[in-house]
């Protein structure tokens, strides 16, 4: 066999084996989601049975998957989950000459001048290699998959972060947060209060996400001429409080999620689901509901009004009660008034897709004069003056929201808002005289 051949079949071996390792990591990940919902819907059960035995009919709301876990904290308890199975390690190793630690500096050193090419090989080498130094290993096996070296200055109470990558293979699995609360933890036992380091363009975000920040509140003359400056990079600093437990983020979030839960559950009925309504699993079923009839209304407070706010002013009559029947006369003659209107044109129909492709991406709501009509003529739709204003308010914002104020079609809607708002405030009357029908 000769080099093409023994480099080809080396490079399908490379490249089965890390099919074979995502095909594993893809399936722990898998078994740990079903883990986590099942451990859900048995938290749900449990709480189903307890209202049950108390005489509760309501249905309390499920927790959706990873509603109190979060994806940063689903992350970290996979990880957390191989680590219990031993298929992840993360070691703290330095140069002191044993053949194990050696080899795996000598992989942790091949990672960093990959995954940070404008560093000098030479220099990576020199740090990851010095006996000052030290370094937080991850293993899959006996493999070095990633790692951060650091140097301690212990009499100064912090420690400077010179390199962290993980190999391109593993990344976007939460390995680098991992990493770095492990780092926390271990270099917190030692008597280490902060870490300080000059981030690149690139590594910049990577370290806010970690609890780095720009500001630096650390003794000056504790760090000043212990650590190297370098040209273009950002120097950032991350306390390490005592009162944390870095390494165990996901248990720390349910308990305070669980927490703010119950404080939310004791002031509140949110978390309860009450009976849907059934006319609208009936379609042909085309009579109104009352206010009062809908599970939940009244328990959350609404009382009916004792009397209307207004009167209609009706020519030839004067002040009259805003009976259904009367206040849909009232609204056809406004709707009429305005659909006639000089400056209408632009809202008679609805906006077409073909020709403002983009008009539905930004106007979540839409709404035209002739659907308003229709809503009118319905008789059902409109069960108040207030509900008629709020759909032509809302026509008028979506046009100014969508087109600039200079274009004729903001100054039809401003002109006529201006008519429709005289036309309704000179028609009605507030029991208030010093107060104006809101529109």
């Amino acid at each position: 066999m000769d080099m093409a051949d023994e480099d080809g079949a080396y490079k399908r071996k490379r490249a089965e084996e890390t099919e074979e390792n995502e095909a594993g990591d893809a399936f722990r990940e898998k078994r740990l989601n079903l883990e986590v919902e099942k451990q859900e819907n048995d938290n749900k059960e449990t709480k189903q049975e307890k209202d049950g035995r108390n005489g509760t009919q309501m249905e309390t709301i499920s927790v959706p998957k990873g509603g109190l876990v979060g994806s940063y904290a689903q992350r970290e308890a996979w990880l957390r989950k191989q680590e219990e199975q031993g298929e992840l390690r993360f070691v703290v190793i330095q140069n002191d000459k044993t053949m194990q630690n050696m080899k795996w500096l000598v992989g942790l050193k091949g990672i960093f001048s990959r995954q940070l090419p404008n560093m000098p090989k030479e220099y990576i080498v020199r740090l990851v290699l010095d006996r000052g130094h030290k370094s937080l290993v991850i293993l899959k096996g006996m493999k070095v998959i990633g790692g951060i070296t650091y140097r301690p200055f212990y009499k100064q109470n912090f420690g400077e972060i010179a390199f962290c990558a993980v190999t391109s293979q593993e990344q976007v699995r939460g390995y680098g947060t991992r990493l770095m609360n492990k780092l926390k933890e271990y270099c917190k036992s030692e008597g280490l209060t902060h870490f300080l380091t000059y981030a690149d363009n690139n590594a910049v975000g990577y370290f806010a996400k970690q609890g780095f920040t720009k500001e630096i509140y650390f003794e000056r003359e504790k760090w000043v001429g212990y650590i190297k400056d370098y040209d273009g990079g950002t120097l950032m600093e991350c306390a390490l409080r005592n009162s944390l437990f870095f390494s165990d983020f996901p248990e720390i979030i349910r308990r305070q999620r669980e927490a703010v839960d119950g404080k939310v559950r004791e002031m509140s009925n949110s978390h309860v689901v009450l009976p849907g309504l059934a006319c609208f699993k009936d379609p042909t079923i085309k009579k109104p509901i009352k206010i009062e009839d809908i599970p939940g209304v009244k328990e959350a407070g609404w009382v009916p009004e004792t009397s209307p706010r207004y009167l209609l002013l009706l020519p030839g009559v004067g002040p009259v009660l805003p009976t259904k029947d009367k206040l849909h006369n009232f609204m056809r003659v406004v709707y009429k008034a305005i659909i006639e209107h000089e400056d209408a044109w632009p809202f008679i129909e609805p906006v077409r897709k073909e020709e403002v492709p983009d008009y539905y991406e930004i106007i979540k709501d839409p709404i035209h004069l002739t659907l308003i009509g229709t809503r009118i003529s319905s008789e059902e739709y409109y069960i108040n003056l207030e509900m008629f204003a709020a759909d032509l308010k809302r026509m008028f914002n979506n046009c100014r929201i969508y087109n600039s104020p200079e274009t004729p079609y903001v100054k039809c809607a401003n002109r006529l808002e201006a008519f429709f708002e005289h036309k309704i405030n000179s028609s009605v009357s507030i029991d208030d005289p010093g107060q104006e029908m809101r529109v």
